[in-house]
This record gives structure tokens, C-alpha cells and sequence, in this order.
């Protein structure tokens, strides 16, 4: 009913710009669009974020302070579901969840609106906006999208009405990619049950050595990456169908060993939020000083992350070694920024330049990868595979306990194919990003 629902938006939306103007228009969507949030998840569910809403957008458009905003959702966000009402059965209630959590961003973001405003005198025109971005359906539940990158998608949308508002051809093959995915992933996950294995109590998986954890443990990371693209391609489908532009779908996991662009480009709504609300706020604070501002900004932004998804322990061990990844990479460019660096890449050359950038982001690969394990897990799994893969590995490495003992490899044998097909996988994620900046002649003749 859900797909029904967004089919039935979009051809609201597209009539209501056919035949109206465009403030009847907005109007007309907002009433029919709050009539399908009730029926996608509940009236009680609705009635409860509606009040929130209205009380945090009055609050925040009366004092014109973002912090106030930022404590109410924040503390919602944490404290939900310990007393706002859910309907009983799984299904609603995972809909219901994720209303009440990317509302509360909604909520969040017109707040912020408003509050770095403050000059902006209130109308009803802008009443009806946010009302607009608050009730448009496809934005609601697994997609954040600013309430700015909203107005202007609406204002390109409704500029010009000679304009077709999509491009037929790229959507038709946006879907007929999308059922594809989908149908790939449901046969995946009833002939490869490595979900099931992984989300069992971390008793199993201790039960296995080190290739079986990490063959396990890479797929369930293939899995993770063919859901979302689903779960984001639904709504941005019928976003696209609209005339709009929702963020691009995640990029594919094994195309990545800087993580910093995952946080870039698997969930791009999330990484704006961040970037726009809280890090580059931060890093610009005219009272903080350049170091300051950006350690304050990279801690603000890893703790709304823990807020976002959870404060339970695999969580916070995910945000930690994704924070220390995001510290190696950044100690990386300052030191590509050095006289002396400079100086060996001239001296080397580009070829074994790529080949020590290559070994060097091994150190960004394995925080990266062995965060994800913690956020893909349940509680004791991803440390099960910290401790026997990595820190066993380590160990075994340096003691030179590299073999096979009654058919079971060792820990030391384990980690040092890991590395040595890390340093492969890095020159195969630098030559892709290479080719994607598409770089300059020179550089490629070099090599």
C-alpha cells in the first residue's frame, strides 16, 4: 500500500500543478498529502508529530535561537519510543518509527530555517512552504532533504510550465534498475541467509575462524548496500516522477577504502544535514578558533550520528572508529601538504607514489571496515570480529604465528591476506576516484 500511496501523491501533485495555480496547488497537496500519512501509519502517530511540530516551530519562530530546536528533536529523537504511541505489528510499527524520526529532522530543519532568518519577517506564504515540505509524502520516512534544497526544487519545478518536469526515459530505466535490485535482493537473502547468521547472538559467529567471519561479514556489508538502494529508490522514484531532485542513491561499498566518502555518498541526505547544520556552522563560528571549531564540529557531528541511530554500545564503537578513520585521513592531506612530502613524490615518482598512498590507506581501510562490522551486528558481534580478526591478527603478525594449525588458519595468517588484499582493493578505489575526477593528462601518462 505504501507504493499506492506514493502513485497516488505523485498524480496528486501533478494534476493539482495541471489545473491550479500554484498556491492552490501547494494547498490542495498539503490536505490530501496529511489525509495519506495517516493511512501509510496511523492518525494517533500523526496527531503526535503534528503537535510536536507545531510546538517546536512556534517556539523556535517566536525566540529565533536554533539551539532550542536542536535539544527538543535531539531529546525526541532519543526518548521517543519510550512514550509516544506505536500500532502493534511490525510492520506499522517500523513505518511509525521512521515518521517519528525523520519528522523530527523535518522538524529540526524548518527550525533551523527560521532561526538563521531571524530578520525574515513571518508570512503566510511561508506558513504554507513549510507546511508543504512537512506533508511531502516521498521526504517523510527514509530520505532527508533540507527545507532550502526542498523550496528550491519546487521553485525549478514550477518555473516554467512549458518545461517538461522529468526526463520519461531516465525514470523508466530508474525503475526498471530499482525492480531489478529489488528482485536480486529478495532471492539473496532466502538462498544466502548470511543476514540471519549475522544479526544471531555473537555466539555463532565466534564459532568461526577468521575467513568465515570475514567472508560473513563483507557480504552482510554487500546486503546492507542492495537494501538501501531500494529503501532510497522507492521514494526517490516517485520524487524524480514529481520533477524533483532527490539525493543520489548510495554509492557501492566495494568502491570505497576513504571513508570519508562514504559519509558523503552513502546516505547523501544525512551527510548534508551534517555538513550544512552542524559541521561547517561549527568549523565558520567566528568564536572558535580554526582547530577548536573543527574538532568541535567533527565530535558535534559523529554525536548527532549516535543520537540518530542509537546510544547503544556497537553504535558508539562504530561512531568512534569512523571518527578516528575521518583523523587518519585528515592527518593524511596535511601531510600531503608538506615541503617534504612534495619532495618524495618528485623524487619517487607518480607510479610508486600511488603504490605508498596505496600501503598508507591501510590505515583508513581498517578503522573504516571494522567500524561497519560494529554498526551491521548486533551487541558482541562486531567486537567478536574486532577482537579475533584484528587485534588477534596483529598479535599473531607480529609474533610471526602465520600458518594453518588442524586444518584452521590463524589469526596472523587471516590478518596478513586481509592487508595484502587491502593494499590491492586501495589501488583499485584510487584508480576509480582518479578516473571519476577525471584527471589531468600529464598525470595519466605517468603512469
Amino acid at each position: 500500500d505504501l507504493i499506492f500511496a506514493y502513485g497516488f501523491h505523485s498524480t496528486i501533485f501533478h494534476v493539482t500543478y495541471r489545473f491550479l495555480d500554484k498556491e492552490q496547488a501547494r494547498r490542495v497537496q498539503i490536505i490530501l498529502s496529511v489525509i495519506l500519512h495517516v493511512w501509510v501509519t496511523s492518525p494517533s502517530c500523526i496527531l503526535v508529530l503534528s503537535a510536536f511540530a507545531v510546538v517546536t516551530i512556534t517556539i523556535s519562530a517566536y525566540f529565533r535561537r536554533e539551539i532550542i530546536a536542536w535539544i527538543l528533536c535531539i531529546g525526541f529523537i532519543l526518548q521517543a519510543t519510550e512514550f509516544v504511541p506505536f500500532t502493534r505489528g511490525q510492520f506499522f510499527y517500523y513505518r511509525e518509527f521512521n515518521m517519528y524520526l525523520y519528522g523530527a529532522f523535518k522538524i529540526l530543519n524548518v527550525s533551523i530555517s527560521l532561526s538563521r532568518n531571524s530578520d525574515r519577517p513571518l508570512s503566510i506564504d511561508w506558513l504554507i512552504s513549510i507546511l508543504h515540505y512537512m506533508t511531502y509524502l516521498p521526504y517523510s520516512m527514509t530520505l532527508i532533504v533540507l527545507y532550502e534544497e526542498f523550496t528550491e526544487q519546487i521553485e525549478r519545478r514550477t518555473a516554467d510550465e512549458n518545461t517538461p518536469t522529468f526526463d520519461l526515459r531516465s525514470n523508466i530505466f530508474f525503475a526498471l534498475r530499482l525492480l531489478l535490485w529489488t528482485i536480486v535482493f529478495e532471492l539473496l537473502i532466502h538462498f544466502i541467509p548470511v543476514h540471519a547468521l549475522f544479526a544471531s547472538p555473537f555466539t555463532i559467529i565466534n564459532g568461526l575462524n577468521g575467513y568465515q567471519m570475514s567472508s560473513l561479514a563483507y557480504v552482510v556489508g554487500q546486503y546492507f548496500h542492495l537494501k538501501y538502494v531500494v529503501i532510497f529508490g522507492v521514494p526517490s522514484l516517485f520524487a524524480r516522477i514529481d520533477g524533483l531532485s532527490p539525493p543520489p542513491p548510495p554509492i557501492c561499498i566495494s568502491r570505497v577504502s576513504r571513508y570519508s566518502r562514504m559519509w558523503r555518498h552513502f546516505d547523501a541526505g544525512l551527510y548534508s544535514f551534517l555538513k550544512n547544520q552542524v559541521y561547517v556552522p561549527l568549523l565558520t563560528h567566528p568564536k572558535l578558533s580554526s582547530g577548536v571549531g573543527r574538532s568541535l564540529a567533527l565530535v558535534s557531528a559523529f554525536l548527532v550520528v549516535v543520537a540518530w541511530h542509537g546510544t547503544q554500545r556497537h553504535y558508539v564503537c562504530w561512531v568512534t572508529l569512523s571518527a578516528f578513520e575521518l583523523v587518519i585521513e585528515r592527518a593524511g592531506v596535511l601531510m600531503w601538504d608538506t615541503q617534504s612530502f612534495q619532495k618524495l613524490r618528485n623524487s619517487i615518482g607518480e607510479l610508486w607514489l600511488r603504490r605508498v598512498i596505496a600501503f598508507g590507506m591501510l590505515g583508513t581501510v581498517i578503522p573504516g571496515i571494522f567500524g561497519v562490522f560494529f554498526f551491521l551486528g548486533n551487541e558482541g558481534v562486531g567486537e567478536t570480529i574486532f577482537v579475533k580478526v584484528l587485534l588477534n591478527g596483529i598479535v599473531g603478525l607480529v609474533t610471526l604465528d602465520v600458518g594453518v594449525v588442524d586444518g584452521v588458519p590463524t589469526a596472523g595468517l587471516v590478518f596478513l591476506n586481509l592487508i595484502v588484499l587491502g593494499y590491492f582493493f586501495n589501488h583499485c578505489c584510487l584508480e576509480l576516484e582518479y578516473r571519476n575526477r577525471k584527471a589531468p593528462e600529464t598525470h595519466r601518462k605517468s603512469e
